[in-house]
Parts: structure tokens; C-alpha cells; sequence
């Protein structure tokens, strides 16, 4: 399963952020965007369960986000 997560970081900590996002293992692709939000980051994981622990375990541990925001990939049949 994938999802894009849209964080917000604290100012002055973005390249910080970045760095350890992009050593995380659930993490595919970590990039800065333009908007409200600082960061776009990929997850994939086997399960809705695996990305949810990603983003309490993993993401909301990481000083320097502010908030993030979840939204998973649905496959259309």
C-alpha cells in the first residue's frame, strides 16, 4: 500500500527534516513543495496498519514537524 504525506515543518528545520525522512525505510520519495504544506513524502508499506504505524511511530517522533496530513493510494477496479 502507498501514501503521500504532506508535513509541515518548523521554520528553519527543513533541510533537517528532509535528511531524516529520507533515511527512514517505509519512505520511497521525500520532496519539498510549494503551498501550506513544506514536504511531500511517499510511504509504502504491506498495509493500511504499516502505514499508519509509519506515521505515529515513525514521522510524528522526528523534531521538527509540525503536523502531517495522510492520504492513502485507493486502487479503482
Amino acid at each position: 500500500m502507498k501514501a503521500f504525506v504532506l508535513i509541515k515543518v518548523e521554520p528553519g528545520r527543513l533541510r533537517e527534516v528532509l535528511e531524516k525522512l529520507s533515511r527512514m525505510d517505509a519512505v520511497t520519495e521525500v520532496h519539498c513543495i510549494t503551498g501550506p504544506d513544506d514536504i511531500i513524502a511517499v510511504l509504502d508499506s504491506d498495509d493500511a496498519r504499516g502505514i499508519s504505524e509509519v506515521v505515529i511511530a515513525g514521522l510524528h517522533g522526528v523534531e521538527g514537524i509540525q503536523a502531517t496530513d495522510t492520504r492513502l493510494v485507493v486502487e479503482i477496479p
